[in-house]
C-alpha cells in the first residue's frame, strides 16, 4: 500500500464531531439550484454560470459550497463559491477544464469543517493530472476559506470520470480515478487508481486493471445506490459494469454491455445513471450526426443485458444535445439538456429546452413504464446546458454487517482470559500472511484461514514451542484478493485477527 501524502499536522485541532452531509442541493448551469426537500422541490438561484460540469455539497442546515469552471474561456479560473453564493476566500484558479465529471467535494474524515475538493485535467488547458484543494467552512466569519490549493496527487491526464463512494466502514471515502494518453483517441486503458482518503490523509491504495480499454477522455463513472456496483461509459460507446468492495476497495468486472465503437463515431455515450433499486441502467446518447439523440434503457436482471437495450425516447428537435443523467434524492432520475442554437446563450434566450430538466419519474419500472417525461420540470426562471452536479452519496453509510474493520491490517481478537498475544499481517511483497503468538497454554493445535463466508481455504496443524511461542506463514499465490480471517486454535487457546490481502 503505497502513502501519496498525509494530511497536514493541524487537522486534529477542528472540530470533534463530523457532519452529515447530503446530496440535497444542487447547483449547476446558469444560476440553477435545486432543493430536494422531504418529497418537496424548491428553485433557488446560484451565482454560477456555466456550459458543463459542478460539483456541489450540503448538510442538514443547507447549502455548504458548491464550484464549477466560472468562465468557459478562462481554463484555469475554476471557482469555488459559499453558502451565501459568494466566492470564497481564494477561491479562485482551481485547476480543471471545464468538463463534465472532473470535481467534486469530500469531507475530511474527522472533521465537521473541513473539505477537500477534487478536481482533474482532462485536456491539456491546463495541466495534466488530479489535484486537491482543502477547505475550511468555518474560515473567514463563517464564509469559508480555501486552505491549501491545486495540491497535486496524479500527474497522468485524466479520463472525466471521477467518482467516489463512501467506504463500508461509513466514515473514510474511496475515490477513483482514470487517465487516457493525453495525446490520442486509440491507445487504450482499463487500469483505475484508487484512493483511500481517512484520518491520515489520502492515500493511493492501489492500481488495478480490470475490464476493456477506453480510448478517449469523455465518459461517465457512477456507483449504485448501495455502492456495491459502478458502471462506467466512454464517448465511444464503451459500457462497463463492475463491482466494488466497499471494505476493501476492490473492483471486479461484472460484464461488459458494449465495447467501444470504431470510427465514424455515430453517437457520444455522456452519462449513465442506476435505478433506485439497481434493476435498470440509463444511458444518454448524443448524436453525432443528423439522427436523433436518444435515452436508453438496459435491464440488468435480463441473461444477456446488452440484448435489453431499449429506446426509451427519440429527442426528434436537432437543437437539443442530450447530457448528464443523475438519479436524485426522490428516487427519480433527472436529464439535462443543451439547446444549441445557441453555444452560450444570450441574455434574452429562453426556451422549453434550457429552462426546464426531463424526469424519469419511475425508473425501476421497464421500458416506456419509466414515465419518462422529457423537459417536464421547470427551473423558476434559470437555466440549464448539458451538466448536472457530480455529487457521490453522502449519506450511503456504513456496510452493516460486513468485515469492514479490517483495515487495521492484523488486527486480533486476542484470548484474553490467557493474556494471549496474535499478529497476523499480510505482506504484499511475498505474497504470504505471518503469524506470530507468544503466551499460548497450549502444545499444539491448527491453523487456518477462513474467507469473509466462513469457508476454509487453508488449514495445517501446527506445534507451540517452548515457551508458549508460535510463528509460521501463510502462503497466498492461490488465494484471491479480498478479507480472510486468520485462527489459530489450540487445546487450550482460541485467537484469531482479520487480515485484507490486496
Amino acid at each position: 500500500m503505497k502513502r501519496t501524502l498525509l494530511l497536514f499536522f493541524f487537522l486534529s485541532g477542528f472540530g470533534k464531531m463530523e457532519a452529515q452531509y447530503n446530496n440535497n442541493f444542487w447547483v449547476f448551469g446558469d444560476s440553477c439550484g435545486i432543493e430536494f426537500n422531504n418529497g418537496s422541490l424548491n428553485n433557488f438561484r446560484s451565482s454560477m454560470k456555466i456550459l458543463r460540469g459542478s460539483a456541489s455539497i450540503s448538510n442538514a442546515i443547507g447549502l455548504s459550497a458548491y464550484s464549477s469552471r466560472s468562465d468557459f474561456f478562462i481554463t484555469l479560473n475554476s471557482k469555488v463559491w459559499n453558502k451565501y453564493h459568494q466566492q470564497m476566500q481564494n477561491g479562485d484558479y482551481i485547476y480543471g477544464s471545464g468538463w463534465y465529471h472532473e470535481r467534486l467535494f469530500l469531507p475530511v474524515p474527522g472533521s465537521d469543517s473541513l473539505l477537500y475538493l477534487f478536481s482533474c485535467c482532462v485536456t491539456s488547458s491546463c495541466p495534466f493530472g488530479l489535484y486537491y484543494t482543502l477547505i475550511d467552512l468555518t474560515a473567514n466569519n463563517d464564509s469559508g476559506a480555501i486552505v491549501q490549493k491545486n495540491v497535486p496527487l496524479n500527474s497522468a491526464p485524466a479520463f472525466d470520470g471521477l467518482m467516489a463512494v463512501q467506504h463500508g466502514n461509513g466514515r473514510d471515502w474511496w475515490l477513483l480515478y482514470q487517465r487516457w494518453s493525453g495525446s490520442n483517441f486509440t491507445t487504450g486503458y482499463n487500469n483505475f487508481f484508487v484512493y483511500l482518503i481517512d484520518s491520515s490523509g489520502i492515500n493511493l491504495y492501489s492500481e488495478q486493471f480490470v475490464g476493456q480499454n477506453h480510448s478517449t477522455n469523455g465518459g461517465h463513472l457512477i456507483f449504485s445506490p448501495e455502492g456495491a456496483h459502478f458502471a462506467n461509459v466512454s464517448l465511444k460507446g464503451l459500457i462497463q459494469l463492475y463491482n466494488f468492495d466497499r471494505c476493501t476497495g476492490l473492483i471486479s468486472l461484472w460484464e461488459t454491455v458494449q465495447v467501444e465503437n470504431l470510427p465514424p463515431i455515430n453517437y457520444y455515450y455522456m452519462s449513465t445513471a442506476f435505478s433506485s433499486d439497481v434493476s435498470k441502467l440509463y444511458v444518454s446518447e448524443y448524436s453525432t450526426t443528423s439522427n436523433p439523440s436518444r435515452l436508453l434503457q438496459y435491464d440488468l436482471t435480463a441473461p444477456v443485458i446488452s440484448a435489453s437495450k431499449t429506446t426509451i425516447y427519440q429527442f426528434l428537435d436537432p437543437s437539443i444535445g442530450v447530457g448528464d443523467l443523475k438519479l436524485a434524492p426522490d428516487s427519480k432520475i433527472y436529464l439535462g439538456c443543451h439547446d444549441e442554437i445557441a453555444f452560450l446563450y444570450p441574455d434574452t434566450f429562453y426556451t422549453y429546452i434550457n429552462q426546464n430538466l426531463s424526469v424519469i419519474n419511475q425508473p425501476d419500472s421497464l421500458g416506456l413504464a419509466c414515465d419518462f417525461q422529457p423537459f417536464s420540470f421547470y427551473l423558476g426562471g434559470a437555466r440549464t446546458y448539458y451538466g448536472l452536479p457530480n455529487n457521490p452519496d453522502y449519506e450511503l453509510g456504513a456496510w452493516v454487517g460486513s468485515p469492514c474493520d479490517t483495515l487495521t491490517v492484523g488486527q486480533a481478537e486476542n484470548d484474553e482470559k490467557n493474556d494471549v498475544f496474535f499478529q497476523a499481517w499480510y505482506n504484499h511483497e511475498w505474497n504470504m500472511i505471518h503469524v506470530n503468538a507468544s503466551k499460548l497454554k497450549g502444545k499444539s493445535g491448527v491453523l487456518r484461514l477462513f474467507d469473509v463466508e466462513g469457508r476454509v481455504v487453508y488449514e495445517r496443524k501446527v506445534d507451540v514451542i517452548a515457551g508458549g511461542y508460535f510463528t509460521g506463514e501463510i502462503g497466498m499465490n492461490d488465494v484471491a484478493a479480498g478479507v480472510y480471517i486468520v485462527s489459530l486454535k489450540t487445546e487450550q487457546d482460541k485467537v484469531q485477527g482479520k487480515v485484507l490481502k490486496f
